[in-house]
């Protein structure tokens, strides 16, 4: 095994990586402290290959042991290199608390179907077995992926044990289970992707030469009993993880339809998942998570065999996803608050100071609560404040966005009061009711 260790260098390029993909870059610390490359997870097959290897990127801030989330690129199952993306997606998560792994496989010209999800199992094996290691939390891996390595996520999360896809590479006799899955536009059921092909055309899935006839090894109608066992609808349950996924109504690669297909088979087996469908996309994360097409996406969600349908609720962002995430894995944070005023004649001052009590750091915050009297916010530094009827909403200002574990960052307010100045009953953080300190 050769493994090479770097550690984080350039921090320029880091922070406009952040930018790039939608992350505060203020005050942001380095995005990862060392990265681990080319772990074999199991040995090479063919020998040279790439497909059993992994890097690892470990955050330089954070609890240990670490939740860990797992990537794997699509590639329509050609390649067997997943990496070209994990900088950009440990530049995301490693700032957060989250180790990273992104995880390659065989292609398809390497070796057919199931062997990819055997690869996918032996390498969360080989983590999971290797969690002291790299101080990873055993108990809190996710999956993400897109397109084939979203169809790669999907198998991972909805075939907990099943052992037929279980295989015998690599480290053995370890769980294999993520507990949380983030998907975009993932092919499901391939023998109906021609039928839901666009009008305007699509790809011929029938194809001997397409990439599920070549995933499978077979032209997928004329061997419907492998394209089944390729399909994670076959392995859904309402015992399995819960799964994010998204999808363009534009796709032309992988039709739309196929997570329309998903989202009804989850919720026919009373699975949670929450399904969310961007209007003109394409098959590019770029499209789908478009900043114009905020409030016009349609998003499902099933859990306890029941179904709400939205639009514009879940804004396809990465703060949205890693809120998933975390919620997922059961992360979520505390609190504290401390709340000050200095008052006179109609008007006062406040202060708040909001402290991170949790294990895991808070990127990007907000602040809420509600007056009991008439106060009314006339300005604010340090955070944008809003107010609607008597409910105040303050969000970061772009530098104070990050909060590590026991740290803190504080804003300030004018507003103008008459009659009682109470201090507000309860706040929240990001939706967590915090602590008031005196």
């Amino acid at each position: 095994m050769q493994v090479r260790i770097h550690m984080a260098a350039v921090a320029g390029m880091v922070m406009t990586m952040l930018a790039t993909l939608g992350v505060s870059v203020a005050l942001a610390p380095p995005a990862h402290a060392q990265v681990i490359s080319d772990i074999a997870y199991a040995p090479a097959q063919p020998a040279g290959s790439r497909g059993h290897l992994l890097d690892i990127y470990l955050p330089s801030t954070g609890m240990t042991p670490r939740p860990l989330l797992i990537w794997h690129s699509g590639s329509a199952w050609t390649s067997d290199d997943s990496k070209p993306l994990g900088a950009e997606i440990a530049a995301i998560f490693n700032p957060l608390g989250f180790a990273v792994a992104v995880v390659n496989v065989r292609s398809s010209a390497q070796a057919i179907f199931p062997a990819q999800v055997h690869d996918i199992k032996a390498a969360i094996r080989y983590l999971r077995a290797n969690a002291a290691t790299y101080q990873l939390d055993p108990n809190r891996f996710a999956m993400a992926g897109d397109s084939s390595g979203a169809w790669l996520t999907q198998m991972a999360v909805f075939s907990g044990g099943v052992t037929a896809l279980e295989g015998t590479v690599g480290t053995t006799g370890v769980s294999s289970a993520v507990h949380v899955g983030l998907a975009f536009y993932s092919p499901t059921d391939f023998l109906q992707m021609n039928a839901q092909n666009l009008p305007t055309g699509g790809l011929d899935h029938n194809s001997p030469a397409s990439p599920e006839s070549l995933l499978v090894g077979c032209p997928i109608q004329t061997c419907p009993a492998a394209v089944a066992a390729a399909n994670p609808m076959t392995y859904v349950d309402s015992a399995d993880p819960p799964l994010l996924f998204l999808h363009g109504q534009a796709d032309f690669l992988v039709p739309h339809g196929q997570s329309v297909l998903l989202f009804n088979r989850i919720k026919a087996q009373c699975g949670n998942a929450t399904f969310v469908s961007v209007p003109a996309a394409d098959h590019m994360m770029v499209q789908i998570m478009d900043p114009a097409q905020y409030g016009n996406e349609t998003v499902k969600t099933t859990a306890n065999c029941g179904e709400t349908v939205s639009t514009g609720t879940l804004h396809p962002s990465w703060a949205n996803f890693i809120a998933w995430v975390r919620s997922g894995l059961k992360l979520g944070n505390a609190c504290e608050v401390t709340y000050s005023t200095g008052t006179w004649n109609g008007a006062f001052n406040g202060g708040v100071v909001v402290k991170n009590t949790g294990t895991t750091p808070v990127q990007n915050w907000t602040v809420q609560w509600t007056w009991s009297g008439n106060q009314a916010i006339t300005g604010a530094w340090n955070a944008t404040v809003t107010q609607t009827g008597a409910a105040v909403t303050a969000k970061d200002a772009g530098h104070n966005s990050y909060i590590g574990p026991g740290s803190s960052q504080s804003f300030g307010f004018s507003a103008t009061a008459t009659g009682t100045n109470a201090i507000p009953a309860q706040f929240k953080m990001n939706n967590i009711v915090c602590t008031r300190v005196p």
